[in-house]
């Protein structure tokens, strides 16, 4: 709902943003991992979502429903944002959570197929399959980085995931292939990765 009615360049930022600082937030103030340097956290928070947005930004704005687009990316970000709090509350370990946590994924996803009255398209089961799996394999990743740098850190790092989509992007699918644009992926690149550093060191 997000991208069709705010558009890619407004709803990734919008979104990403909001699982950064979402995250960071529930981990320091509820959880207790702030870092051990503020400014050095505070600064790689603000590098990251720089750098988001700068990436973000070479897409094609495509505005049809500003409000309902905006509604929806906020709330996207809320939900990702603060997705993995029960497991922080719940203090269960990587190896115990991990298979609840794919069975939720699978049922909300049926509840959702089932509401939107989705079909199966055979010539889609493989690239979706794939996909999944990707995404899975990430998802373990994210949440074994979760049990040992914490949710303040985990959260605002795993956005970089967002140059990694644009990258596929550029060089694969060539979806963007002006300089100009190019040249701003690198600097939004260069941000992220200088964000990321900093909070990881905070």
């Amino acid at each position: 709902m997000a991208v069709p009615n705010l558009g890619l360049a407004r709803a990734v930022p919008v979104s990403s943003s909001l699982v950064i600082i979402l995250s960071f937030l529930w981990g320091g103030l509820v959880f207790g991992e702030m870092p051990s340097s503020l400014a050095a956290g505070f600064l790689g928070i603000g590098l990251i979502i720089a750098g988001v947005i700068l990436i973000s930004a070479t897409g094609n704005i495509e505005s049809q429903n500003t409000k309902k687009g905006l509604a929806a990316a906020v709330l996207a970000g809320a939900i990702w944002g603060s997705q993995l709090v029960p497991l922080k509350l719940g203090n269960v370990a990587t190896q115990d959570f991990f298979f609840p946590v794919c069975l939720g994924i699978m049922l909300s996803g049926l509840v959702i197929f089932i509401i939107k009255k989705g079909r199966f398209r055979k010539e889609a089961i493989k690239e979706s399959l794939l996909s999944g799996l990707i995404w899975n394999i990430g998802n373990l990743l994210s949440l074994i980085s979760l049990s040992i740098i914490g949710l303040s850190k985990m959260g605002p790092i795993s956005q970089s995931s967002t140059l990694v989509a644009v990258l596929w992007g550029v060089f694969y699918f060539k979806e963007i292939t002006e300089s100009r644009q190019k040249i701003q992926i690198l600097i939004g690149a260069l941000v992220l990765i200088s964000g990321v550093i900093t909070l990881g060191l905070a």
